[in-house]
């Protein structure tokens, strides 16, 4: 996610040279691998359990810190800046109904 040049990526066979590719490459699957090895660290050394919404919140937002990140690197395009606004809405809503979901069960 940090790399700066995505012309060549050793493991992933992605040629990511033009601004759209590196953007998307950035945000979406380095966005999507750190949000999931959060989620198995989080797995891991936790006992309590985690709602299927906010696990996709957790991934939603890791895709939004990825589009930020791409948009301080390559700079940023009308396309990504309207992506990253539904991303974050997409994020408040799993949110709220997270947390509406969770004042509905009774303990």
């Amino acid at each position: 996610m940090f790399k700066r040049d995505l012309s060549d990526l050793i493991l992933v066979p992605v040629y990511a040279g033009n601004l759209e590719t590196a953007s998307e490459f950035r945000s979406l699957f380095a966005g999507s691998f750190l949000a999931y090895g959060y989620l198995i660290l989080r797995y891991t050394f936790s006992r309590k359990t985690l709602s299927i919404a906010m696990m996709l919140t957790y991934i939603m937002l890791f895709i939004a810190l990825g589009r930020i990140i791409s948009f301080i690197i390559d700079g940023y395009t009308h396309f990504g800046l309207f992506v990253l606004l539904g991303e974050l809405f997409l994020a408040l809503i799993l949110f709220i109904s997270h947390k509406k979901r969770k004042n509905e069960i009774s303990y």
